[in-house]
């Protein structure tokens, strides 16, 4: 599913951050309601359990666009805005709310109501707006500044955030239970990261070697590090450094996380050190360490394939070896490890000590030697003993995990997170061979290069073992990369897990273990892997299967949806959202009724690739312009994308082409279009008057969903001239209201539209209001698209949107299924 920090990352207005949270808290809290009681942003209520005991919960919401909620100042303007809705509910109501949430777009923190309602007997003028409160009570805000009780955790929400915690926070809260989280090799990173953005001041003027002391002194030594009595905002560690902190933010942490460990846990936080120092650098160039729960997996995979002899029986090269986490905790009679950095051969010399250790550039060293120069032979990079192995064929298996970034060439603007990599020699010989954008890939360039050690030698006892992203076997640009790897590799078996169990990993996406044998593949479009995961014991459980596919030999969606060409014969503004402009002007065909933006064709970009809007967009995407004869298809497939979230394990699949010929498809079609209405991907919008370079520009609303009579009459009602005139000047038929008339539409689809129909009325007689406090949504055109309604309702209508919502989830529920059932994917 789309995570929570996809869904609020990109949001503009406090509004769209309050849907995000909502719609979380209502999955999160299943028999809870949400109301807005005394205007406030939320109100929940519900029966939740926690160990099997059941109470009432009760929580008010405060939302922000972008606030830093780790300054104590900050966090105490937003609980005075609180404050002042809590003395609504105590004075006026028979309930009131015992936990808080405080949330934006990138933090968010909960506490106990009884942290601020001391607050409430202050002789303070409480007749005047929440969101004056702050600025007209100097003095109460001095007072919840220096209150040491208010003291919450910030959880950041970045791609690692999963609202679970959050949630967790909550109950805990409301059930008055105190738990500390555990540091483990898996979250360590994370943490550390929080500590050091968090709680540490101007961590830049420390080194990652200090960083990482100050870090692992505190978690080892807390007793003997403290705050200075005198000194405000200084930590003194064991050894009488001193060093420059949050306050705040120290004692939030040192509160939330368990800082008492037994010895054999200290042990294995301190042997974490190294690599954390080694691997806060290279986390910005793809390069990750593996997790000894996950090597462990591996070697048993290899044991169960191979026999648990396989280490004796074998030559293994791990030509990724990095600080040797793969091989570390086992014995090999004959095991090569080498490394692109020195460093690591220093922090890992005492793992696997009977190993040939070397440092080598693998995608660099010995490519000619590969392209057949046996004059090069004697100056071949890697020692003479595995190349004799080589030469002489004897069974051998390559076992890696390397990393997962693409190279620099310079040019890229995000040269931090690439630091480090370049164009490599592996990657020179793929583009020759006409490889395309995969060479681009550093795990591809590695299994590369082993091809090409496999066919120089004539190896005929090879393995393959390796950790990759799955987009190895299904993404379209390594189709000619497969073609070869498949002929001279036989796929045997392997798993998937979240990439968040690998260190500092988004837990957005997948990583796969393969293993694979000398030989040919069969089935080269359809693979079968395990999905494991780590139960809370740490040890791995197997959750399922998944077929990990390619469409090699099948037509895709995105090819049999192809772009239109478009005559380039009128301007149109160009946009950058629903309701702003770019201030560009672009050239589009007079017929194009809206713009289908369908990004890559797997699920993953479903997220942020897949949306409707009523004019061009200047991003380099793939538009399809939609016309009468193509608008169907169009909005079938935005349906069959949006329905689907993106999740770990379904991220790579592959959209095809539907069955037409199914029984329900016409029935898909006809809701697809109401889906595609409505859905917030559909940015569909009207505009009137832009100027841009000089020229005046309307945008027009060809999805608008009702008639010009119904609106002109809706307009006279409620005495809006604005779009009285509008409609008058205006006035042919939307392109929408025609089709909607000619579609048999099942009952799921009618009650949506009806109920939008009926928003749309209600909501008429707030427009000017509406437009004079927020004019940016050109509310005011007689076929002002969902988008900018939907702003409206938000405002004035919530709880009216939600049961809407609640309507339209009833038929993204009942078309679900029918994305796999008519073929769109597979299950």
């Amino acid at each position: 599913m789309k995570s929570f920090y996809n869904e609020i990352k990109d949001a503009k207005v406090e509004k769209e951050v309050e849907i995000v949270y909502k719609n979380e808290l209502k999955k999160s809290f299943l028999n809870s309601n949400i109301s807005h009681n005394y205007n406030c942003d939320g109100y929940l209520e519900g029966n939740i359990v926690f160990n099997s005991e059941t109470k009432v919960l009760r929580l008010i919401m405060e939302f922000k666009l972008d606030e830093d909620f780790s300054s104590k100042i900050k966090q105490s303007k937003v609980l005075i805005q609180v404050l002042y809705y809590l003395k609504k509910f105590s004075e006026y109501s028979t309930i009131f709310p015992e936990i808080i949430l405080v949330g934006d777009k990138n933090e968010c923190f909960v506490l106990t109501s009884d942290k601020i309602s001391k607050y409430l007997t202050e002789e303070i003028n409480w007749g005047i707006s929440p969101s004056e409160a702050p600025s007209k009570n100097p003095s109460l805000l001095m007072k919840l500044n220096e209150d040491n009780d208010i003291n919450p955790f910030i959880f950041s929400v970045d791609s690692r955030f999963n609202f679970k915690v959050v949630t967790e926070k909550i109950k805990e809260l409301a059930f008055n239970i105190k738990t500390y989280v555990k540091i483990t090799e898996k979250n360590m990173a994370e943490i550390y990261d929080y500590f050091i953005i968090k709680v540490v001041r101007s961590p830049e003027n420390y080194s990652v070697n200090e960083l990482v002391f100050i870090f692992l002194n505190l978690l080892i030594n807390p007793i003997d590090s403290y705050l200075h009595p005198k000194k405000k905002n200084t930590l003194v560690l064991k050894d009488n450094k001193q060093v420059s902190i949050n306050e705040t933010a120290f004692n939030s942490f040192f509160d939330y996380y368990e800082f008492k460990y037994s010895p054999k846990e200290i042990e294995m936080i301190t042997s974490i050190s190294d690599r954390l120092i080694e691997d806060t650098q290279r986390r910005f160039k793809g390069e990750f360490y593996t997790p000894t729960v996950w090597a462990d997996e591996a070697n048993k995979n290899i044991s169960e394939l191979y026999g648990e002899d396989w280490r004796d029986k074998y030559v293994v090269w791990d030509c990724a070896w990095g600080t040797g986490n793969l091989t570390r905790d086992y014995n090999f009679k004959e095991l090569y490890c080498s490394t692109l950095y020195k460093g690591d051969l220093v922090i890992g010399d005492k793992y696997n000590t009977n190993a040939v250790k070397f440092q080598y550039d693998f995608l660099n060293d010995d490519v000619d030697l590969l392209q057949g120069a046996d004059l090069l032979e004697n100056m071949a990079k890697m020692p003479k003993e595995l190349l004799n192995s080589l030469k002489s064929d004897r069974p051998i298996i390559f076992f890696i995990n390397p990393p997962f970034a693409t190279p620099s060439n310079g040019k890229t603007k995000n040269k931090k997170s690439k630091k480090g990599n370049s164009i490599t020699a592996v990657q020179k010989v793929m583009q020759k061979n006409k490889l395309g954008k995969c060479s681009e890939q550093i795990y591809a360039q590695f299994i590369y290069k082993i091809l090409m050690i496999k066919e120089r030698y004539k190896l005929s006892n090879i393995k393959l073992a390796i950790f990759s992203p799955p987009l190895l076997l299904s993404g379209p640009s390594y189709k000619t990369f497969r073609k070869r790897f498949l002929v001279n590799f036989k796929y045997r078996e392997g798993i998937l897990f979240n990439a968040s169990h690998f260190y500092d990993t988004s837990s957005d996406w997948g990583i796969s273990f393969s293993v694979w044998d000398d030989g040919e593949t069969g089935d080269k479009c359809n693979f079968k892997y395990k999905i494991k995961d780590i139960s809370g014991n740490n040890t791995i459980v197997t959750l399922g299967e998944k077929i990990i596919y390619n469409l090699d030999d099948t037509v895709s969606a995105s090819d049999c949806f192809k772009q239109k060409k478009l005559t380039q014969n009128i301007e149109i503004p160009a946009l950058k959202s629903a309701v702003s402009i770019d201030g560009k002007v672009l050239n589009t065909d007079e017929k194009a009724l809206a713009y289908f933006i369908n990004d890559c064709n797997n699920v993953y970009a479903n997220t942020q690739g897949v949306y409707i809007m009523s004019s061009k967009v200047t991003r380099h995407v793939r538009t399809i312009p939609i016309y009468s004869d193509n608008i169907v298809n169009c909005m079938s497939l935005f349906a069959a994308r949006n329905l689907i979230k993106s999740n770990w394990i379904n991220q790579k699949d592959e959209y095809s082409e539907p069955n037409k010929n199914h029984p329900r498809y016409k029935e898909w079609v006809s809701d697809s279009v109401i889906y595609s209405l409505f859905n917030q991907s559909s940015n569909q919008s009207s505009m009137r008057n832009i100027k841009i370079q000089g020229k005046l520009f309307n945008i027009f609303n060809e999805l608008f969903f009702m008639s010009n009579k119904s609106i002109l009459e809706l307009a006279n009602e409620t005495n809006n001239n604005e779009v009285y005139i509008d409609a008058k000047q205006f006035n042919k038929e939307r392109y929408m209201y025609y089709l909607l008339g000619k579609l048999k539409l099942s009952n799921e689809g009618k009650q949506v539209l009806n109920m939008a129909i009926e928003l749309t009325k209600e909501s008429f007689k707030y427009r000017n209001l509406f437009n004079d406090e927020f004019p940016k949504y050109h509310i005011n055109t007689w076929d002002a698209g969902w988008y900018q309604i939907n702003k409206l309702l938000n405002y004035y209508l919530r709880d009216e949107l939600l049961k809407f919502d609640e309507c339209y989830e009833i038929l993204e529920n009942k078309m679900r299924p029918l994305v796999y059932e008519l073929g769109f994917l597979r299950g």
